[in-house]
Formats: structure tokens, C-alpha cells, sequence
């Protein structure tokens, strides 16, 4: 039923009636997100950000909204005039696999209009390096002499790091005991200090500490091999076929913006990320640029849901 509710509340923002952009923006523009400044969802804000004030001549401003499941923020942009000038930046989980883990979500994804698609991390599978693997076959065959042994950290309920690594133990029958953290960075000092075993976490986090010794990556969690390290497998070339995990980052307004009005902005965006600075700090950030129509961006949205929602009923996580 939700995706239904994802398919024809995103294509409502759609067809809403065009309006005229060519005044746009005529007063300051927010760019409000759902988590705590110096994440990365809050860094690529703010390069967009810098990057539109430079092409508009108005100030862009970042503000942090933070609480309720991303509830706080998403109401912020939910509820303001579809004029273009409040815009929500998040990653997918709001829409995608929260929906799926919150009873009472104050928000819904028919009260946005998807405007574009900015990137996508590089998940890779890192290991402590004590387990002396090698290899994700070497781990797995660990994993499943020591059922229940070995642990993982994620960065928090609902995390592509938590739902992903649930659906790959699904998929390999193996059983690893959960190790919630909040957020990305205390994740990777527990899996530094042999507090938990295992990870999937986006490689330019990690790849500082592999070098340095005391972790090792096992193998791209994402579909494809990652440009960043094309040697590296799959996980799904590496013994689990059919295992892929995905986090990207996207803008999305009010519902009833008109099209000429988002495609202006997406347009915007997308100069922004095409510029020499922007793409130094994807490519710093492991973070493959994406590139997607409104119209297919939504069918994303709504095909991620359906992926998550899937995970989560199989491995039995229930609302609360």
C-alpha cells in the first residue's frame, strides 16, 4: 500500500500546474536537513549550497533540523509555500526504509516532489583485522563455525549499515549479533578497537584505517565494483549473489512545486556538482555522482522502498 502511496503521491508533485521560475529565487533559500552538522549528508548541503549562492547571487543557507525519525525536518519543508526557497536534502532512509521500521511517521512521501538526485556512497564490507581474514569467503566460513559468536556495528536502527548487513547474513546463513551506534564515526572507533567485528560503512571512512592496519575490506556491498577501487569484488562475486546495498542523497520540495520551477533548480544542482570543486569533494567522499529525471527518481524511490520494506519483513524488525 505505501507504494502505491510512493508512486502516485511523488507523481502528484509531478503534473502539479506549471508556475513561472524565472524570477526564482527571489529571497534566501534553505536547504534544511535531517541530520547534525559535519555528517555527510550536512557536507554535501553545504557544497550545494556554496554552489548555488555563487550561480543564484542569494544566499543559500543550511539549517539543521534534527529529531523524530527526521520528522522535524521534513515537516519544515512539507508545510512551506511550494515556492522553491525550502528544500529538504537527506539521504534515502526517510522514504525509503524508515517508513517501513516508525508506526506514527508525522510525514509522508506524498507531501514531497523529488527534484534531484545527487549522489551515491561506496559500501564496502570492512572486517578487524585481528580476525585475520582476508577474504569475505574466509569470513564467512568464520562466521558460520562461530554462529551467534561474531558481532557488527551499524550507525544506528534502520541504517543502511544495519538493514544491509541483516539482509546479507539472511542471504550467506550466517547469524551476527547486532551493535547499534549513532552514527557513521563512533561505528568505525568500535570496529577500530575490536568492540564489534564487522561493518558496511562507505569506503572513504574507512579506508584511512585499513591503511593504517587495523581493519580490512573484504568487498564492495554495493551492485557494481566501485571506481574507487575497481580490484576490489563484490560482494555478490564473492560467495553471496544477489547482495547489493545502496545509500544516495537527494533535494526535495513541497509537493505541489511546479515543474518548470524544479526543473530549474535540478538544473542548478546539477551545474553545481558538474564544477571541478564539487566533484573533488564527491570523489574525497567516495561518493559516485547520480544523475536521474524527477520522473525517475521517484520510480527510485519507490523501488528502494520495496527492496527495504522487503529486508525488513524477512528478517522479522517490527514497527515501533
Amino acid at each position: 500500500m505505501l507504494i502505491v502511496r510512493v508512486i502516485t503521491g511523488l507523481a502528484m508533485g509531478l503534473v502539479a500546474t506549471s508556475g513561472f521560475a524565472q524570477d526564482y529565487p527571489s529571497a534566501n533559500v534553505r536547504l534544511i536537513v535531517n541530520v547534525a552538522a559535519g555528517g555527510v549528508t550536512d557536507a554535501v548541503a553545504r557544497v550545494i549550497g556554496q554552489g548555488l549562492f555563487e550561480k543564484w547571487g542569494k544566499p543559500v543557507i543550511v539549517e539543521n533540523r534534527v529529531g523524530a525519525n527526521s520528522a522535524v525536518a521534513a515537516q519544515a519543508v512539507a508545510r512551506a509555500p511550494a515556492d522553491g526557497h525550502t528544500l529538504f536534502v537527506t539521504a534515502d532512509a526517510p522514504f525509503t526504509s524508515t517508513p517501513f521500521m516508525v508506526k506514527e511517521l508525522n510525514f509522508n512521501v506524498s507531501e514531497f516532489a523529488p527534484i534531484a538526485l545527487i549522489c551515491r556512497l561506496t559500501p564496502v564490507i570492512a572486517v578487524q583485522a585481528s580476525l585475520k581474514v582476508k577474504t569475505l569467503e574466509e569470513f564467512l566460513a568464520l562466521a558460520k563455525s562461530k554462529p551467534n559468536v561474531l558481532n557488527y556495528g551499524s550507525q544506528g536502527l534502520g541504517t543502511y549499515g544495519h538493514l544491509g548487513m541483516e539482509d546479507f547474513m539472511r542471504r550467506a546463513g550466517i547469524r551476527m549479533t547486532h551493535v547499534p551506534y549513532r552514527g557513521g564515526a563512533p561505528a568505525i572507533e568500535g570496529l577500530v578497537r575490536n568492540d564489534v567485528n564487522a561493518l558496511i560503512i562507505n569506503y572513504s571512512n574507512i579506508s584511512p584505517f585499513e591503511q593504517s592496519g587495523d581493519v580490512v575490506i573484504l568487498a564492495a556491498a554495493s551492485e557494481k565494483r566501485a571506481s574507487v577501487r575497481p580490484n576490489l569484488p563484490t560482494v555478490s562475486e564473492s560467495g553471496v549473489p544477489g547482495f547489493s546495498v545502496s545509500s544516495w542523497f537527494g533535494i526535495f520540495g513541497p509537493s505541489q512545486m511546479p515543474p518548470n520551477l524544479i526543473n530549474k533548480i535540478r538544473d542548478g544542482v546539477g551545474e553545481v556538482l558538474s564544477n571541478e570543486k564539487s566533484s573533488g569533494f564527491l570523489g574525497l567522499n567516495s561518493c559516485e555522482r547520480e544523475t536521474a529525471t524527477p520522473q525517475e527518481f521517484a520510480r527510485l524511490i519507490a523501488a528502494d522502498a520495496e527492496h527495504w520494506k522487503a529486508v525488513i519483513q524477512s528478517v522479522g524488525i517490527k514497527p515501533e
